[in-house]
């Protein structure tokens, strides 16, 4: 399975002529807000989705980009911990420059999103650009290319997630250039779907879905699965035991061992 993280992309009327291939997939609305006031953001938002944990109700407010000290320890129980507990056999894909994540990493507070802290809190590499495992995470020259190696790369482990970023940076800095990135986005799609990969997309919050403007929105967010699945969640605190359920079912402990 290929658990494609989308930041910033919510549910919007502009997704019609945006990103219809997401549309075509059926996507179940999530609510993002999870009934704390103000727009949603990512830190709170990805260790609700990564840790099945109300993070902004925790801290009382929606908190990003990335999360503050005072979530890492629900970020040790978080999905990667949990498959790798499991005996899953677990990619975190996204490559890395070398120097962001020294500087990313140099001080008390990680500018790290929730989805590499976790992958490193658990133990997992966090992968160079030329890794032959590794995907950058966006502004692909190849899209098709590199969805098709995401498919080959669900063939050699039970989980592998990528964390894909584009159209929440251009969304908040260049949003007329967003169709680029949707565009890219779609190839991607089509070169994974097509090379017979299961496929699991969520987001954090919405914000692309309006190009309009730079700003995080109220949106419910997708959530595809285009596997058999036990009925989806509602907010994003659901999404972990619900990956849970499907994860178990598909692999067992005996099977693995074997």
């Amino acid at each position: 399975m290929l658990f494609l993280f989308v930041d910033g992309l919510g549910l919007g009327e502009a997704l019609e002529d945006l990103f219809p291939l997401l549309l075509s997939l059926n996507p179940h609305p999530l609510d993002a807000t999870l009934g704390v006031e103000g727009l949603p953001q990512s830190g709170t938002g990805q260790t609700a989705l990564l840790t099945g944990v109300n993070a902004a109700r925790l801290l009382g407010h929606h908190q990003g980009p990335f999360p503050s000290p005072r979530l890492r320890p629900l970020l040790k129980a978080s999905l990667y911990a949990w498959a790798k507990e499991e005996g899953l056999a677990l990619l975190h894909a996204n490559a890395y420059r070398p120097e962001y994540l020294e500087k990313a990493t140099r001080g008390r507070r990680l500018f790290l999103s929730a989805f590499a802290q976790s992958a490193r809190l658990a133990g997992l590499p966090l992968l160079p650009l030329d890794h032959p495992l590794a995907l950058p995470p966006g502004f692909w020259e190849d899209p098709y290319g590199v969805g098709a190696k995401a498919a080959a790369l669900t063939r050699r482990f039970d989980l592998v997630v990528l964390e894909y970023w584009a159209l929440d940076l251009l969304a908040h800095r260049d949003p007329e250039r967003l169709p680029e990135r949707f565009r890219e986005l779609t190839l991607f799609l089509r070169g994974f779907l097509e090379e017979g990969g299961e496929l699991l997309l969520t987001s954090d919050h919405g914000n692309a879905e309006e190009p309009w403007h730079p700003r995080h929105t109220l949106n419910p967010v997708p959530l595809v699965y285009t596997g058999e699945a036990p009925p989806p969640p509602l907010d994003l605190t659901g999404v972990l035991p619900w990956m849970q359920r499907i994860l178990t079912s598909k692999y067992k402990k005996s099977d693995r061992n074997t």
